[in-house]
């Protein structure tokens, strides 16, 4: 069924008001936006940022979830179809900023917040730069104590709100490791293509008119080459994965050292 932009908006809004962290729930906004994509995509992105900034915690921190499987579907399809992800890179600061409000209740979401953001550096679905700025503006999410003690009784939550908030925690934490776990990561960068001709004397498209003796010749100096260094500027998995670890390594202190020196004790003791 077609929609018009502003039917489209207002089934999309239906959608956004009711999605909790089910897959299904996310996957039914995902298809609807990416159906919609070509024809009513900046009208849905004006949504997705009204619903943001309006809807309750446990919402706002389920279209942060969402916005993850639509980065994911639509670096796949891009542009025309899914132009969203320009979209949420270029508007990612004030998508964190609503999603963890400067209140004393919108550090509930900075945790989810950055685990997903630290999600994205590592499967490189956005520039490490724009994640680094969203990063540094949740550090100045964090509470006082002042206004951590300051909460009244009016502020807060409910049985029903605390016991939905941890199931459906447990849902985006589930989520979330699931998609850490898809490996390999794929390259950065695609390896050229070999032409034609360096595989093959001549091609279809250009018959040979040589001589049998000439193609025999041909072939055993395409065999003598050596072979094409590798391309250096594609990495590889695991080159990836060893530079997140290394990066991940605190530099030696006091504590390692006197860890070397308890464990050289043990072993001389022993010996």
């Amino acid at each position: 069924m077609s929609f018009d932009a502003f039917e489209a908006r207002l089934q999309f809004l239906q959608l956004l008001r009711k999605l909790n962290a089910s897959s299904q729930s996310i996957q039914k906004v995902v298809s609807f936006a990416v159906k919609n994509g070509a024809r009513c995509g900046d009208d849905l992105w004006e949504c997705i940022l009204d619903e943001s900034a309006k809807g309750s915690l446990n919402t706002r921190i389920n279209i942060l979830y969402f916005l993850d499987s639509l980065l994911d579907t639509s670096l796949a399809l891009g542009p025309p179809d899914a132009p969203y992800a320009s979209l949420i890179a270029r508007n990612l600061g004030k998508i964190v900023s609503r999603v963890v409000p400067e209140t004393r209740e919108g550090v509930l979401n900075a945790k989810a917040a950055r685990q997903i953001l630290e999600s994205w550096r590592t499967r490189r679905l956005l520039e490490s730069g724009t994640i680094d700025e969203a990063v540094q503006m949740l550090e100045t999410r964090k509470p006082t104590t002042t206004e951590i003690t300051k909460r009244s009784r009016d502020d807060a939550f409910s049985r029903s709100d605390i016991l939905r908030r941890m199931e459906e925690d447990r849902e985006r934490h589930k989520r979330l490791r699931e998609r850490i776990w898809i490996l390999p990561i794929p390259p950065l960068a695609k390896p050229p293509s070999a032409s034609p001709s360096a595989s093959s004397p001549f091609t279809p498209a250009s018959p040979s008119t040589s001589q049998p003796a000439d193609l025999v010749k041909a072939v055993v100096e395409q065999k003598m080459l050596p072979p094409p260094k590798p391309d250096r500027r594609v990495e590889s998995a695991l080159e990836v994965e060893f530079e997140q670890t290394w990066d991940g390594v605190s530099d030696l202190d006091e504590g390692d050292f006197d860890a070397m020196r308890g464990d050289a004790a043990i072993l001389a003791v022993e010996s």
